[in-house]
């Protein structure tokens, strides 16, 4: 029977071919990586870890892939959640057999959810103005705290050890989290209104935050003191407001989508020592997010229809609508998207009350999940085996889309 350690070894005797793969120092320490992946040699959580940091030095390179690759074949504490910690009824209601954690900590929709990328962590965010972050581990994900924050958008720092938050005024919180508890790390103000979105850079600490006016912000937090990268504020454009941010998998470029307006799609060019806009083709976009291996992004405005474009170095362009989401009330009828981590999966909730899985290469739906409520978020974890779908009820499910495959003495 195949499995990803076979096809991994497959893998390993073609990296050498593969092209702009990296020097030879990260190309031997891949292959090194990979073979232990083959051998299985699990034994407590060494290899994932190491995998976990390989991956993050090669982020925006073609070895990133590879790194995740691997990363999807080794166990991870998420794959510790048991379907039998759920109560029968809840389980029951939910619907959906590959649900493996159930958690009932919010008691309005939930609005954002993420997890970090060395999958220790899970963190939800709330209409009901609080942020849970969850430990995973267990048979169930354990509280690790709840905090004083708001529905804006929540983000990881690519090491793990930084949450990005809204909090109830004005100002974007980053909580420091290699202690037992969160800690407050930064208070960054500049915001006239609420930050409703916030994303990490993929490599490096970039963090930016958007609200109605200004527009965006963008910090760098290399240092003890944040320092203000950029601003924008009210500018020309019909659009008001950052709903919705995303960088691109190398961190060049930062891509937005507003809240009102109708020419709503925005990138950036954040490479440089300055940010700059990008001319692209109209396009209206409420909710939007990019691919983690490769310069492709998705957005969604207010109808049903998904859109997948390129933005690479000389072109911005379309290169697919996905259809199948129903629109039965006032927009947006997307609530949310997700890539997976080796980004050949699209995850999309509808206002339809479906949750969608689409392979990108082709546009074709893969997998779909009918949900009482209204889902509201989307994640999937690092091990890119499971998704997490925050709902307009508060529920939090964790759905196992394939089982960890593990060869047996």
């Amino acid at each position: 029977m195949a499995t990803r350690a076979s096809f991994l070894l497959i893998t390993l005797i073609l990296i050498e071919s593969y092209a702009g793969a990296g020097d030879d120092f990260a190309k031997n320490r891949l292959r090194e990586l990979q073979t232990r992946v083959v051998k299985q040699e699990f034994q407590g959580d060494k290899l994932r870890r190491e995998i976990v940091a390989f991956a993050r030095e090669q982020v925006g390179t073609p070895l990133y892939a590879k790194a995740i690759e691997a990363l999807s074949a080794c166990p991870a504490p998420i794959d510790r959640l048991d379907v039998k910690a759920i109560d029968d009824g809840d389980f029951a209601a939910a619907g959906i057999d590959q649900l493996v954690a159930l958690a009932r900590s919010h008691t309005r929709a939930v609005a954002h959810v993420a997890f970090s990328f060395d999958g220790d962590l899970m963190a939800s965010a709330s209409w009901d103005n609080t942020v849970d972050i969850y430990k995973l581990g267990g048979k169930a994900p354990n509280s690790l705290a709840t905090l004083d924050a708001s529905p804006s958008g929540i983000s990881f720092s690519p090491d793990g050890k930084q949450l990005g938050t809204g909090c109830a005024d004005t100002q974007t919180i980053v909580w420091d989290l290699t202690g037992d508890k969160p800690k407050q790390q930064h208070k960054l103000s500049g915001h006239f209104n609420r930050p409703f979105a916030l994303a990490f850079a993929p490599k490096g600490k970039m963090l930016a935050s958007g609200c109605f006016e200004p527009l965006l912000r963008v910090f760098k937090l290399d240092d003890l003191t944040p320092e203000v990268f950029a601003v924008v504020t009210k500018e020309s454009t019909a659009a008001r407001g950052v709903w919705s941010l995303a960088f691109s998998y190398d961190a060049k470029h930062l891509i937005g989508g507003s809240h009102f307006g109708k020419e709503t799609l925005r990138v950036w060019d954040v490479s440089g020592k300055t940010l700059q806009t990008r001319a692209i083709a109209p396009a209206l976009a409420r909710v939007v997010v990019s691919s983690p291996v490769d310069p492709t992004f998705a957005f969604a405005g207010d109808s049903p229809a998904i859109q997948i474009w390129t933005c690479e170095k000389d072109r911005i362009e379309k290169i697919r609508t996905l259809t199948g989401h129903k629109g039965e009330g006032l927009p947006p009828a997307v609530k949310a998207l997700a890539f997976s981590p080796d980004g050949k999966l699209l995850a999309s909730a509808g206002q339809d009350k479906h949750v969608r899985l689409w392979t990108v290469a082709t546009g074709v739906k893969a997998r779909e999940w009918k949900h009482n409520a209204e889902p509201r978020a989307l994640a999937f974890s690092s091990d890119g085996r499971h998704l997490a779908i925050g709902n307009s009820d508060g529920t939090l499910y964790v759905v196992r889309l394939q089982a960890l495959k593990i060869k047996q003495d």
